[in-house]
């Protein structure tokens, strides 16, 4: 080894021009690379923007915007597709949704009261005659309810306010997110209960067996308001006016 160079200019020239010749050598293969990958990434498909997530299936149905009521069952003959009002006419999932959720409760109701106004009328005559049923209840239907002592008539409404509280937690959001909403995988009337398990698992068999209740359901809300009116009408109960 000659360590007269080491340190010299001429040793410290020829450093740089080795360093510049390597540098020349890498930069456009480095640049080459930024290009090509450039090159393919552009040359990629782009990728597919995810589709908005589909309204659940709920007992078989799929609302329908362009089905009458949403594609709910309960077009029945002979009336079809009746709604001469147009109250289902150009509404959103959770109105259709709120709507037949009243209906079906009401003809549910309809169909208790329908055997209520008979049965209550019935069992009266032999109402206050012991501690069971200590309060006497006499006349049409109609007055019965106004007739109940305090604690029948409490413990009536706690077990209606219990019934629809659990029908809200379950089928509705709650007023503090959004008013008057149902949810979003809530079938309207379909609140869980089922004890003796007779709530069909084949789409079809539901739909036949959901317009047959709601079909009973409507037929027992007029016959009721029939009941009603004749009691109001005549001052007689149902089966006084039967009898004779």
């Amino acid at each position: 080894r000659d360590d007269r160079f080491a340190g010299s200019p001429v040793s410290i020239i020829m450093l740089a021009v080795v360093s510049l010749c390597s540098l020349s050598l890498v930069a456009p293969h480095q640049h080459m690379a930024r290009r090509s990958s450039i090159r393919m990434m552009s040359d990629e498909a782009p990728s597919p923007v995810p589709e908005a997530p589909a309204t659940p299936s709920l007992n078989g149905w799929t609302y329908d915007k362009n089905a009458f009521c949403g594609g709910l069952p309960g077009s029945i003959s002979p009336l079809g597709k009746f709604d001469p009002a147009g109250f289902a006419t150009d509404k959103s999932l959770s109105e259709i949704k709120r709507l037949r959720e009243a209906e079906i409760m009401h003809c549910r109701v309809a169909m208790l009261a329908f055997i209520g106004y008979f049965v209550g009328e019935a069992v009266a005559p032999l109402l206050g005659n012991s501690f069971l049923a200590p309060t006497a209840i006499v006349g049409p239907a109609n007055s019965h309810l106004g007739q109940q002592n305090i604690f029948a008539f409490t413990g009536l409404t706690i077990a209606i306010g219990v019934g629809e509280l659990y029908r809200a937690l379950v089928g509705w959001v709650p007023p503090t997110e959004s008013a008057f909403t149902i949810r979003e995988n809530y079938y309207p009337g379909d609140i869980g209960f089922d004890p003796l398990g007779m709530k069909p698992k084949d789409a079809a068999e539901f739909k036949a067996i959901q317009e047959r209740e709601l079909s009973n359901g409507r037929l027992a809300m007029f016959a009721v308001a029939g009941l009603c009116g004749q009691e109001l009408a005549s001052g007689k109960g149902i089966l006084e006016n039967l009898l004779g």
